[in-house]
């Protein structure tokens, strides 16, 4: 019998103030890792191609990529990809193959220190949702244990 009492409490605990259960912080939590995993490898591309002149589809320089992110019912979500729109460091050399008819070329417009900070804040992002994921995992487990 206090095992179904503690049960019901664990249950109702779960519900918390706002009606939202474990369920749902277990689903906020791994929607939040899959989003921050993504942004991560955004921002590895972007550090992987810090020096790319040209790309073969545009003929331009890499241009630095980024996540709209958004909140959904069930946590949150990229809604798209989109590519920065800020100037290319514009740079004179002649000798450089990719310098167009007047010896400039262009440079991607990521930011190396910017790109560091994103990935650093992504990162701490990451971890607490996975912290937050085997904190609820824990809680359910203590539940299961107390039926036992």
């Amino acid at each position: 019998m206090a095992k179904i009492v503690f049960f019901l409490f664990l249950c109702s605990i779960s519900q918390g103030i706002w009606g939202q259960g474990l369920d749902d912080a277990m689903r906020f939590s791994s929607t939040g890792i899959l989003v921050q995993k993504m942004r991560l490898s955004i921002i590895a591309q972007n550090l992987a191609n810090l020096t790319t002149l040209k790309v073969e589809e545009t003929g331009l320089p890499y241009q630095k990529q980024y996540a709209v992110v958004k909140s959904s019912p069930n946590g949150v979500r990229i809604s798209s990809i989109e590519k920065s729109t800020e100037p290319f460091a514009k740079y004179f050399d002649g000798a450089v193959p990719q310098s167009d008819e007047n010896g400039f070329f262009y440079y991607p417009n990521v930011n190396l220190p910017d790109e560091m900070m994103n990935m650093t804040y992504t990162e701490a992002i990451y971890e607490a949702n996975i912290a937050a994921f085997k904190t609820t995992k824990a809680l359910y487990q203590s539940a299961i244990d107390a039926l036992k």
